[in-house]
Formats: C-alpha cells, structure tokens, sequence
C-alpha cells in the first residue's frame, strides 16, 4: 500500500527480491544433458551458477557435448554423472559430485527427467506405466531422499500442461506429472520450497517441437526460462506456462467448468461437433447415397480434425493427407478415439493411417456404419479406383 500526498514527491523502492540463484553456486539438473534440462542449464550458467552437476543416462555428445564444453571455458564448472535417476544410487551419487569439494553444498534442484511411451487407457500396460512414471515420479522422490540433509534454496520439477488439461494418450504421463504437482505441495507444506511447473510445448527444444509445425503457438525458450526465474522469484509451487490463448489448449469437454468458463469470454474456438450419436445417424440416413451423404459425412469428420488440430477455421481439402496437415500418431489417435465416442462405433487402432484423407476416412466410416446411414459401396461415397 502506498499513500500519495496531495503535494510533494514519495520515492517508493522495491525490497530485493529472493535469491534465485546464486552467485557461484552450485545446481543439479536431472535430464540435463540434452533438450530442455541442458538449455535449463545454460540459463543457471547465464545466472552466475559456478558448478553445474548434469545428470542423464547417457554420455553427451555432438551439439551438446560442444555446449557443455563452451559452458566450461565461459567459468562455469561441469560434472556429468551418467545413470538412471529412478535407480536407487544416481541421486546419491548427484550429490555427492555436488558435495566433493570442501564446504561445497547443492543450492538448488531441477529435476527434467522424462520419459513418453503413449497408449490409450484402455490399452496402457503396466510396463509402460512403470517406464513413464520411474524418471518422473521416482526419480524426483530419490533426489528428495538424496538431499534430506541439505538446506536448498529450491527443488524445482518440470511437469506438464497434460497433469492440468489432459492429452488424448497420455494418460500415464498426465499421471505422473499430477504426482509431481502433488509431491511440490507436500514438500512445500513441510518448509521445503518446491516449484512444479506445467509446461506446455517448447517451440525450439525438447521432444515437444512439433506443436509449432502444426499452427500451435510454443514457448520460446528465452521467454519459457524468464518465467522460471519468476516463478522463482515469488516462491511459486505450482503454476502452468502454457503459451497462446486459453481456448487453443482447454478441451472442449472443460470448456463450461467452473474452472475454465472465466478464461473464455466470448469463446468461439474449434471444439468437437456437439451433436448426438443419434442425430448425426439420423442425418445422415436422411441424405440420398452418393454426393450428398459423402459430403455430409465429409464435414463432420472436418469438424473433428479441426478440432484436434485447435484450427478455428479452416477449409480442408478432402483429398489432402493428413499428415501433411501435421498429423502425428499422437493426433491420430485423439481423431479415433473422437470418432468412437461421436459415432459409437468401435475403430481399429490404426484406422486413421489406413485412411490418409478425409475423403478416404469418409468411406472407412460409412462401411463402419452399416447397417445405417451408408450402404457398403466406397465407389458409392465417391471413393477414386
């Protein structure tokens, strides 16, 4: 609160904020040797860190080999311990390089470990689980173990916009990531300040890229890491940096909630057509076979892939591929698993690559769909050869 005076001047000066990091201090950095966890570490380097313990499975080399060497000859210090963090000796073996010096001590924690191996819930085996969650959600609860007697300025994990928003595949990341949401508040809850952030897809490093080929907006890197030194900065513990507007990211099926109705105002994005299974059958058997049902059957499988590809408004070419439109493995199952629940049909799971356009999905679906709306003839819905 500041009182203004009628007449006269009043200086008002900010409090140094806290220590973000520290001048010669020393960090580590799980998943630091290549995508995000290395440009994590070039921004700590920027900050004034003077040693940077790098962990990853294996050895950096090329690009990031030549990075590490030029963060060396800039002044900062490098250790690279290689292994699994999940397993029970690399945490230990982390802080024990950051604590080799005498009077050395950790000051700060970013854990980027991760791992992606996508599958439908229904289809999500336990080795898969197990593989995603281990550098997520064990490897972070062994650097909590590792550090116990050390007094840290910071712990830091990187999660996901899908603990938040949900991703078509994902379940067992999104859960991970909601554990490491979770591990944040209870480590900070105990005096240990702890920031999870949810990221959403960098634009110019990590394993998230392709969102920019495919129209999204992404983070920046420069930008992405400025808000981790603000996140910081106010003792965050868990906030999402998620790039463009609300509506390109909030599934249409959160659009109404209580949560996410006050950040659409006005809300005209793409979202899933909304009528029933009952009434696009209806429709559809209502048309005469041939143009008119192909057409049909056209649009609103358009009206899904928009959808999936967050395109407010675009005219598709029904002969277009689909991949050339950005579709990934990723985004095609998001389109069947639409189609299923839309339709109620049940698809096999490569449906959507045996049928690389929209003109081509259009007939899959009407043989899907019989006995209704569409008899059995591709040639029918104007299908070529």
């Amino acid at each position: 609160m500041l009182t203004i005076p009628q007449e006269g001047q009043v200086d008002a000066v900010l409090p140094d904020g806290p220590l973000t990091v520290r001048d010669g201090g020393t960090y580590i950095v799980t998943g630091g040797l290549r995508g995000l966890g290395l440009a994590t570490a070039c921004w700590l380097a920027r900050q004034g860190a003077g040693h940077l313990v790098l962990n990853g499975r294996t050895a950096p080399v090329g690009a990031a080999a030549r990075t590490l060497a030029e963060l060396s000859a800039a002044g900062t210090r490098i250790t690279v311990v290689t292994g699994d963090i999940a397993r029970p000796d690399t945490a230990e073996r982390l802080v024990a390089a950051a604590t080799a010096d005498e009077g050395e001590s950790p000051h700060g924690v970013v854990h980027s470990a991760m791992v992606l191996d996508d599958a439908a819930v229904a289809n999500i085996r336990e080795d898969q689980l197990r593989r995603v969650w281990a550098p997520k959600a064990t490897g972070a609860w062994r650097l909590h173990q590792a550090t116990e007697g050390h007094r840290l300025d910071w712990f830091v994990v990187y999660s996901s916009m899908a603990s938040l928003l949900g991703n078509a595949g994902q379940g067992a990341y999104a859960a991970a990531n909601a554990w490491l949401d979770g591990f944040a508040a209870w480590r900070s809850a105990r005096g240990l300040p702890t920031l999870a952030v949810n990221w959403g897809p960098w634009g110019e490093t990590g394993v998230a890229t392709g969102f920019a080929d495919r129209g999204y907006q992404t983070i920046p890197t420069d930008e992405g890491l400025r808000a981790l030194g603000a996140l910081l900065a106010h003792r965050r513990v868990q906030t999402g940096v998620i790039p463009g507007e609300p509506a390109t990211w909030i599934p249409a099926t959160g659009r109404r909630s209580s949560l996410f109705a006050p950040l659409l105002p006005g809300d005209d994005s793409p979202a899933a057509p909304r009528e029933s299974t009952d009434d696009i059958r209806a429709r559809l058997a209502a048309l005469p076979a041939g143009p008119a049902r192909r057409t049909a059957l056209e649009s609103y499988l358009t009206d899904h892939i928009r959808a999936v590809l967050r395109l407010s408004s675009a005219t598709l070419d029904p002969q277009t591929p689909l991949k050339s439109l950005g579709f990934d493995s990723l985004l095609a199952m998001e389109l069947r698993v639409r189609l299923e629940t839309g339709l109620n049909i049940k698809l096999a799971g490569n449906f959507v690559w045996r049928h690389p356009t929209v003109e081509a999905l259009a007939a899959g679906l009407a043989q899907q769909l019989e006995p209704g709306p569409a008899d059995r003839s591709e040639e029918r819905l104007g299908t070529p050869g």
